[in-house]
């Protein structure tokens, strides 16, 4: 009555043989296809037509099958039913029960679970199926166990039971398992980085508007909040001289920032509005700060604007100080920061950078990193070169290289160029803006003599979401209106906040 024995289930296997002829003290033999043959471990005379046979399951092998009956009497009278019982296993799992991963809001997708594979001694195919039990929406499990689709997104982190099927020719295994989906860390970001292996950095970049950051559960988190950059100095025509740098935007720093579970107002400053060339007569408003970047309760100051010249606007005192422009009563006295630093944050900032008091190129803004630079050179001097940018500060080691200017955040701009009466021809250099996203100076030439004049400029803006200064404009002077060109503009701060993956 048995035709298939599953040898690795354990114990015996009773198998009743019908015929006729059966006598007393008969035995059962297990006859294999490839030669190998045993006898039942008990054999029980029922009657002439019926005996029952116990043999241990192990005992069949699956390289014999099918095996034959064959009952011998006492007698010696024998004979043979051939070919009646196969050798049929039943699959076994590789991978234990429980967890097969937990997808994170960032990456749900089924490939990231572990595939569910199995073995059969028989060398029959296994396909696997949910038996029952419910996954993530979003998944299919594939007949051969991998995974494919991508679950939905979850508000709280969720858990998902089932029971796969491993099904070979006949026989069936079945084990639970388990997937986890979790919610979002955060909500309201508007970009994630994950070079930095096992991390995810969320970065807020939009600027001059609330942002509304929500953490689903309290985490610990590296921290940096950056401030928008200050504007260069503007030109404002009809005055040979240059303008100074914008200083950066306050750098605030942190690792290990406890972060509890709720919600957060955020707000990315602007940076300092660049000016196209005026008139002669004296620019109002000044060229403007950075705006101010906030969280946690926490403000970063925006960057100081850039020196003008004469008397009418010195640099500005922000994050990091704006450079002086030349020919101003205090073109010689370095702007300093107004960085404040909260207890437990690292703070950046640094002073700008002076100018003269006569007709000469402008002082690089501060940035985070260092001091922006003085300019160089005297009145009408063909060497004459604008203050360089502050640096910014490295960050890449914990933001990696993505963000920012390759990592660093808060260059200073660069001063104006004013080198006097110089052939347009001759070729020029600007000045340059700090590592961290500092735009880079303007140079002119002055035309004179029916000569036409130059404006020599690279990228004057701030570098977005760096914080970095403007460039300083340059002019010059001829008696005619409108000779100075724009100046550059700040870089927009940057909310990042690194979280363990």
């Amino acid at each position: 009555d048995v035709t298939e024995v599953d040898s690795q289930s354990g114990g015996n296997q009773t198998i009743v043989v019908t015929g006729e002829g059966f006598a007393s003290g008969a035995i059962v033999t297990f006859v294999g296809a490839a030669g190998t043959d045993f006898t039942a471990s008990t054999t029980t005379f029922n009657s002439e037509t019926q005996i029952t046979a116990v043999a241990p399951k192990a005992s069949f092998l699956n390289a014999q099958e099918p095996y034959g009956i064959k009952v011998t009497n006492l007698s010696g009278l024998a004979n043979i039913l051939s070919g009646q019982i196969n050798v049929d296993t039943a699959p076994t799992f590789n991978v234990a029960s429980g967890s097969l991963g937990t997808l994170s809001d960032l990456d749900r997708a089924g490939s990231n679970l572990t595939a569910i594979t199995g073995t059969d001694a028989d060398g029959d195919t296994i396909t696997f199926a949910v038996q029952s039990g419910s996954l993530p929406t979003g998944l299919t499990l594939l007949s051969n166990g991998t995974w494919s689709g991508t679950a939905n997104a979850e508000t709280s982190d969720t858990n998902y039971n089932f029971t796969v099927r491993a099904t070979a020719n006949s026989k069936t295994t079945d084990r639970a398992y388990t997937i986890t989906v979790n919610a979002p860390i955060l909500t309201g970001y508007q970009s994630v980085d994950t070079s930095v292996s096992g991390y995810n950095i969320f970065a807020f970049t939009t600027s001059g508007s609330n942002i509304t950051a929500n953490f689903t559960n309290a985490v610990t988190a590296d921290v940096l909040m950056v401030a928008g950059g200050g504007a260069g100095g503007y030109g404002y025509g009809n005055n040979d001289m240059g303008k100074g740098g914008g200083g950066a935007g306050q750098v605030l720093f942190k690792t290990g920032h406890s972060i509890s579970a709720g919600s957060y107002t955020f707000y990315i400053g602007n940076g300092g509005a660049g000016r196209a060339n005026g008139s002669n007569a004296q620019p109002s408003p000044s060229t403007p700060d950075g705006e101010n970047t906030t969280a946690f309760g926490l403000t970063a100051n925006g960057g100081g604007n850039g020196g003008e010249g004469d008397s009418w606007h010195q640099a500005g005192q922000g994050g990091s100080g704006g450079g002086q422009g030349a020919r101003h009563a205090n073109a010689t006295t370095a702007i300093t920061s107004n960085k404040t630093t909260p207890a437990g944050w690292t703070s950046y900032g640094n002073s700008g950078g002076v100018s003269a008091n006569g007709n000469y190129s402008g002082g690089g803004g501060g940035g985070a990193g260092g001091v922006g630079g003085n300019q160089s050179g005297g009145t009408n001097d063909p060497n004459s070169l604008g203050g360089a940018g502050g640096v910014g500060i490295d960050l890449s080691s914990t933001f990696g290289t993505n963000l920012g200017e390759n990592g660093y955040f808060g260059g200073g701009g660069a001063g104006g160029t004013y080198r006097g009466s110089q052939n347009s021809t001759i070729s020029m250099a600007t000045s340059q803006g700090g590592l961290g996203g500092g735009g880079d100076g303007v140079a002119s030439t002055d035309r004179n003599s029916g000569s036409t004049y130059q404006y020599i400029s690279a990228n004057r803006d701030g570098q977005a979401n760096t914080g970095g200064g403007g460039g300083g404009a340059a002019e010059d002077h001829d008696g005619v209106a409108n000779e100075g060109s724009s100046s550059g503009a700040g870089g927009s701060g940057i909310i990042l906040i690194r979280v363990a993956a």
